[in-house]
């Protein structure tokens, strides 16, 4: 094998290991998307069972929350930027309004804790 050829046969290598990167940025994304959403369901449970009262602003916070995790599955899904990026918009999105909504139901546990003094 001449060097041209090997370096044709790297350069395939190399190709063949950026497309594997690129499935497994792709996988990361996905799967950080579907702990979010995991995430997502368990306060949605919670302030059904009246674990957490839902007050209109923790509402409206995870009305909130479930608007980005959508738009970040619809990112994920449609998106020809590469999966990395979309892995950073998703978490940094996420992590936004998951703490916006925390937020609201400490307020919210606070106020009905010093209004039933």
């Amino acid at each position: 094998m001449n060097t041209e050829e090997r370096v044709t046969q790297l350069e395939d290598q190399i190709h063949g290991l950026q497309d594997q990167l690129a499935d497994l940025h792709k996988q990361l994304a996905k799967a950080e998307l579907d702990h979010w959403q995991g995430r997502v369901e368990d306060l949605e449970v919670q302030m059904h069972l009246g674990a957490v009262e839902a007050t209109d602003k923790a509402t409206a916070q995870m009305h909130k929350l479930r608007d980005r995790w959508a738009d970040a599955r619809r990112q994920l899904e449609e998106s020809a930027r590469t999966a990395s990026s979309v892995a950073d918009t998703v978490r940094a999105g996420l992590e936004k309004a998951f703490e916006d909504l925390r937020s609201a139901l400490l307020e919210s546990k606070s106020k009905l804790t010093s209004s039933g003094r």
